[in-house]
């Protein structure tokens, strides 16, 4: 009787981890596709079309910011003004048709 209900048992958590594991597959998919990530430095900002230039190496990349993109500096709450010439930053967020970084995301790393 205790090997059935430990038998039973077993069986259980087994279908509740794959109920699991499959509403997790089920919620990624919804999510769409994975952030992208860009990292350099900050060659330039150009506030009247929110974007940022960055330069990695001999190549420039458009990273575009709104509203809704999120700063940090440090690892800490930032603002658009943390973004300076010079220092290193990595962005995250979709690119569009013009493959620019159209960021949720851009962690300031080091001062200048």
């Amino acid at each position: 009787m205790k090997r059935s209900i430990t038998i039973l048992m077993g069986i259980l958590v087994g279908i509740v981890m794959a109920l699991t594991l499959a509403s997790q597959a089920s919620a990624q998919e919804k999510k769409g596709k994975k952030e992208e990530r860009l990292a350099g430095t900050v060659h330039m900002i150009n506030k009247d079309t929110s974007t940022i230039t960055i330069r990695r190496g001999n190549l420039q990349r458009q990273v575009v910011y709104s509203a809704d993109t999120k700063f940090t500096y440090r690892n800490k709450p930032g603002t658009l003004e943390d973004v300076k010439d010079g220092r290193r930053v990595i962005c995250l967020g979709m690119y569009d048709e013009k493959t620019r970084l159209m960021a949720s995301r851009v962690d300031v790393r080091e001062g200048k």
